[in-house]
């Protein structure tokens, strides 16, 4: 027997015993609801923002279907309390703070409202989320 297969079955057993707090079913649903949004960004009219810059066309589908695949590895990992997802979903989530708030404070557009929403929802989104699994960062065990 390896010792990869004892670890990963203590992790599995460790999972099992914690209780998720009530925080993380609301956490959920919010990253859920940002990674959704991102994959109806993969529309070819609805434009993408990088820091304040839209992407149209293929390239915009391409990073939108990217970024809605990442967010649903994270909500994936989250609801299994796995460390990637704490290890992936940090970085990920300041990204997402920092793009929100360039685009939405820094470059402005001055015609699309579409992108104001879309910026203001992925800082309504990732805020609450990234403050919550700083204080539950403990629940991330394996």
């Amino acid at each position: 027997m390896s010792n990869e297969t004892v670890v990963g079955s203590v992790c599995n057993a460790l999972s099992k015993e914690l209780k998720r707090p009530t925080g993380f079913s609301i956490i959920l649903v919010i990253l859920m609801l940002g990674a959704f949004g991102h994959l109806l960004q993969t529309i070819p009219q609805i434009p993408v923002f990088v820091f304040g810059k839209m992407i149209y066309g293929l390239v915009g589908t391409v990073v939108a279907f990217i970024s809605g695949t990442i967010g649903l590895f994270i909500t994936y990992g989250f609801y299994r309390l796995k460390k990637i997802a704490w290890t992936i979903g940090f970085p990920w989530l300041l990204f997402e703070i920092v793009n929100g708030f360039i685009s939405l404070f820094i470059f402005r557009p001055i015609t699309l409202s579409s992108l104001n929403i879309i910026a203001t929802s992925s800082l309504i989104t990732s805020i609450p989320v990234l403050l919550y699994i700083l204080s539950k960062k403990e629940y991330f065990i394996c």
